[in-house]
């Protein structure tokens, strides 16, 4: 391998190197724990201090919408216990009480969490598909025809 050879080794290795390690970075701010109620109470202290995501059900008469009109309070809870949550934007429409929510945020030096994001699931509108359609034609796979067989 001539002289151009190594330089062009180098140089490409110090490139792949550069992109490997931007990765690197891109992906570890990007990346949130996943945890449940129960999890982010017993773990809360030696918790990461950005971001995490956490799953629950709205606590049914917590929920105090901002005189704003853009925001609400409420408290989430796995059923055995629960803790404020504060989400100071746009609530989905989906969002209600009782509801099962994701929220990704981080908690606050007053034990609150203050979310940045919200997902409220609404299980009435992703329902399992059934093996029939309303209108009687069969949905399942098995039993459908390609078109030329």
């Amino acid at each position: 391998m001539g002289r151009k050879g190594i330089q062009l080794t180098v140089g490409l290795l110090i490139i792949a190197g550069g992109l490997v390690a931007l990765a690197g970075v891109s992906f570890k701010e990007n990346l949130v724990y996943y945890i449940t109620v129960g999890e982010y109470l017993d773990k809360q202290a030696s918790l990461p201090a950005r971001g995490f995501r956490v799953n629950g059900n709205v606590v049914k008469g917590s929920v105090v919408r901002f005189e704003d009109g853009a925001g609400v309070s409420f408290a989430i809870t796995d059923g055995k216990r629960s803790f404020p949550v504060v989400y100071a934007r746009e609530v989905p429409d989906t969002f209600k009480e009782g509801g099962e929510v994701v929220i990704e945020g981080s908690r606050e030096a007053d034990g609150s969490f203050h979310a940045r994001s919200l997902l409220a699931k609404c299980p009435s509108k992703y329902e399992k598909m059934g093996t029939e359609h309303p209108a009687g034609i069969p949905t399942d796979t098995a039993t459908t025809q390609t078109p030329g067989s």
